[in-house]
């Protein structure tokens, strides 16, 4: 029987969705605790006067905010670094993209994400504190994705956090990256002129910053944990804030990388997901096709759809309503696991439609509740409006869905968006 499919991004980050919240932080005040590291621990008076000389050069060194005088370095409220962090790379992101700086209020994104009046995604139990639940950069995708103030997440990218070159090429090419850390005061230093961090520990993560840069000769001494080698990623890390940079060794353990980018291209987002939070995927065969049926009239110029795997071919396709009279087909690949944004090669007018996409390995749809203790996260689904093609269309809400599926779960809306011009 086929079982949820669950990537290790949303693993990781259920563990530590409740970390940023629980430590008590100082940010609010401008308060920074860092530890000095001990001169007199080194072996040689070189050492000494290097760790208070260091200043970097121009191979193997880069840092958005060298592009962007415009990049804000805000401090956190609450357990809110997620979002900062989050922020920091849409807004470079954007950046990159257009030519121009846009700036997001973080706090206004935590009201979308857990918002008072949320009847599906995630919900607040009462009594509990926003400001204090903590959380990741998934359920930015997830609630942005579906728009938000005119502006919609058009693409967001899991990378491998191991992979150096990977996140290299992704700053520098799309934006700021979220990743998940440990923050622990205790690995944290002023050392040469440098707020930095090595921590090589890699569990309890509960803290995230924004990857803006790297210095690949960033001296390995400057570190109040010994590393075994030179290099850095500079960050922005909101419980900073405007005091500085970050400098943190290569070989701290990452939780994860995620980079995320912002649009503000499309004039709605029509959905019924509220996102793929358990990546769970359905499978009937070779491929797989799901369907969404939308009534709304305007331009539809594009599609979005969540993808779990290194690389999946879809095919996009719009029919009536009933499925009788195909308006439109185009192909794609989705080569990243993340959030796609598909744009359409020849906007369609429609009105009454149904938008389906075909899977090469998997149909991403809803999933179930989630309890997470001081929130949930709640699916809505009704007939009519999700499908999946088995010998015919059958709607995602009947009764027998997961013995039609064989599967174990009730899987809710299918993952299929939208976007209007």
């Amino acid at each position: 029987m086929k079982k949820y499919i669950v990537s290790a991004l949303l693993v990781s980050c259920m563990l530590m969705m409740y970390g940023c919240g629980e430590k008590a932080s100082d940010v609010s005040s401008g308060q920074v605790s860092v530890t000095e590291n001990d001169e007199s621990s080194t072996d040689t008076e070189e050492t000494s006067e290097a760790k208070n000389n260091y200043v970097h050069g121009e191979e193997g060194y880069y840092n958005i905010a060298d592009e962007l005088p415009e990049f804000q370095m805000r401090s956190q409220e609450g357990g809110t670094c997620w979002l900062y962090s989050g922020v920091a790379g849409m807004e470079t992101a954007y950046a990159k993209k257009n030519g121009k700086y846009l700036s997001i209020e973080p706090l206004e994104l935590l009201e979308l994400v857990y918002g008072d009046e949320n009847e599906e995604g995630f919900v607040v139990k009462d009594g509990a504190d926003k400001k204090e639940l903590g959380g990741w950069q998934w359920m930015i995708t997830e609630r942005l994705a579906s728009g938000f103030d005119g502006l919609a997440i058009d693409s967001s990218v899991v990378i491998d956090q191991e992979d150096r070159d990977a996140i290299k090429e992704n700053i520098r090419r799309r934006g700021g990256i979220s990743v998940g850390t440990l923050d622990r005061d205790h690995k944290k230093g002023w050392n040469g002129g440098y707020y930095t961090m090595n921590d090589t520990h890699s569990d309890d993560f509960d803290h995230d910053i924004c990857i803006i840069g790297w210095d690949d000769h960033f001296p390995k001494e400057y570190f109040n944990e010994p590393a075994s080698e030179d290099g850095a990623w500079i960050t922005y890390n909101s419980s900073f804030g405007s005091v500085g940079f970050y400098y943190v060794s290569y070989c701290t353990a990452l939780q994860y990388a995620v980079s995320q980018s912002v649009t503000d291209k499309y004039s709605e987002v029509l959905s019924y997901d509220a996102g793929n939070e358990q990546g769970v995927y359905i499978e009937t065969g070779e491929s797989t096709t799901t369907a969404n049926v939308f009534h709304k009239s305007g331009t539809l110029a594009a599609i979005g759809t969540y993808n779990d795997f290194d690389r999946q071919d879809i095919k996009i396709e719009v029919y009536d309503p009933a499925f009788t009279e195909l308006l439109y087909s185009q192909e794609a690949v989705l080569d990243y696991k993340g959030y796609h944004t598909i744009e359409l090669d020849t906007p369609l007018e429609v009105s009454d439609y149904a938008v389906s996409v075909t899977y090469s390995k998997g149909a991403p749809v809803e999933g179930e509740d989630i309890d997470y203790g001081s929130s949930v996260y709640k699916t809505v689904s009704e007939k009519g409006k999700s499908f999946v093609r088995l010998e015919s269309w059958k709607d995602l809400t009947d009764d027998d869905i997961k013995t039609s599926l064989d599967i174990d779960f009730e899987p809710n809306n299918c993952c299929i968006k939208a976007l209007y011009a």
